[in-house]
């Protein structure tokens, strides 16, 4: 038993956690965390660390089982009442600290975003238990290949299959049901929630194939490691599990919730944001009021809304005396939005449906609203360069603003 023991003793899989938490160190700070704010984007802004930790545990959980399998060890392992106990201890000092690591980052996150509390907590419970589930299961994939082969081969193989895994089960995958689809969000997830469906199919695969694979009983024959009669058909089991799982299970990972904002200010004109995006409010609410204040005065009251609202990705508005506005991508990252990001929402009219479809207004419509918007800013004191757009604008009178703000009022975006 002194070999075994020494083999235990001089795992490799534990050392993995220094890597892990540099890696995890580096996507909780890198493009300025613009997760903040939304519990989803926050859980799925960090399974982008699973690309690389995946296939590393992958690796490392395979030389461990091939050291336990190796000659010297391979038959005290075999003589044990319970053999896939050694195989089983090893995964798991493989995949505990890392799991560890990952699981606090996902916390902290959460903390730093101060998300607000109408998050559907269960859904990003489960979403966080299903990355560590995905943790598991790449350690229990390596382990298994580790028991078939020597250390370097089944280290190597295990490795790149890893990583051929997510591109074929991955967000990447099929258009169905992935089993690796499990966040590495780089966009705002605002106006989605996770589909329960979805997340349930996701933690029994992984727990059937990771306990099938783990358990994997072998025998040795003319000098080979080899499943027993018993074992060939958990490891066709589990990849039955895996193959079909597009075909049989549910196909989207999310749910569209439309709803619209419910932090509103009480200004003229009221000011309505998600909670999710409080760190934007105070700038959002001024340049709306400065604008509207220096259109006012300016004479342009057709350019004053009544309600100016944000977007999210499934929520529209659908009256014409309401603005819409979604938060720029760059924003997100930079902690900013800008007067003129403001006042081009204030010109678009966003309730016309021929907005959101193809090709959308043609010419005239463009050479209208860039007219809108440098007329606007103008009120503020604000020049645009005409270098910048496709068609010159023009500084329009107010009576030409209310007639094309009637206009828009119709969804007649061309004055045809």
């Amino acid at each position: 038993m002194r070999s075994l023991r020494y083999a235990c003793r001089t795992l490799v899989g534990p050392w993995l956690v220094l890597p892990a938490a540099v890696l995890e160190a580096v996507n909780f700070a890198q493009r300025g965390m613009p997760w903040r704010g939304e519990a989803l984007w926050t859980v799925d802004w960090f399974a982008i660390a699973l690309f690389i930790i995946g296939p590393l545990l992958a690796g490392a959980a395979a030389v461990d089982a091939a050291r336990l399998s190796k000659p010297g060890n391979i038959h005290l392992v075999l003589a044990t009442r319970r053999p896939y106990r050694p195989y089983l201890r090893a995964a798991m000092w493989c995949a505990g600290p890392v799991l560890a690591v990952h699981l606090v980052t996902i916390a902290t996150g959460l903390i730093v975003s101060r998300v607000h509390g109408s998050t559907p907590w269960l859904g990003i419970a489960l979403a966080a238990l299903v990355q560590g589930l995905a943790i598991c299961w790449y350690t229990a994939i390596g382990s298994a290949i580790g028991r078939l082969a020597g250390p370097l081969v089944a280290g190597a193989v295990a490795s790149l299959g890893a990583f051929a895994l997510i591109y074929l089960l991955g967000e990447g995958g099929s258009d169905g049901f992935n089993l690796l689809a499990l966040g590495g969000a780089t966009v705002s997830r605002l106006g989605y929630d996770y589909a329960p469906g979805y997340l349930a199919a996701q933690i029994v695969v992984f727990t059937l194939t990771a306990a099938l694979v783990l358990l994997l009983p072998l025998h040795q024959r003319s000098g080979l490691r080899l499943p027993t009669p018993a074992g060939a058909p958990c490891v066709a089991i589990a990849a039955a599990l895996v193959t079909t799982g597009p075909y049989m299970l549910p196909d989207e990972r999310f749910t569209a919730d439309a709803a619209a904002p419910t932090d509103c200010t009480r200004t003229a004109p009221k000011v309505c944001l998600y909670p999710d995006h409080q760190r934007f409010r105070s700038q959002v609410v001024q340049h709306v009021q400065t604008l509207s204040q220096a259109a006012d005065a300016a004479g342009y009251r057709s350019l004053v809304p009544q309600r100016f609202e944000e977007l999210s990705r499934t929520y529209r508005i659908n009256a014409p005396n309401t603005i819409g506005m979604e938060i720029p991508a760059d924003a997100y990252a930079t902690g900013e939005v800008s007067l003129e990001e403001v006042a081009s929402a204030m010109v678009r009219p966003l309730h016309c449906d021929l907005m959101y479809t193809e090709p959308g207004p043609g010419p005239k419509y463009w050479e209208r609203e860039f007219s809108l918007y440098a007329t606007l800013l103008n009120t503020a004191g604000v020049k645009v360069r005409e270098e910048e757009f496709p068609a010159s604008p023009r500084i329009l009178s107010p009576q030409d603003v209310d007639k094309i703000m009637r206009d828009y009022g119709t969804c007649n975006l061309e004055g045809t």
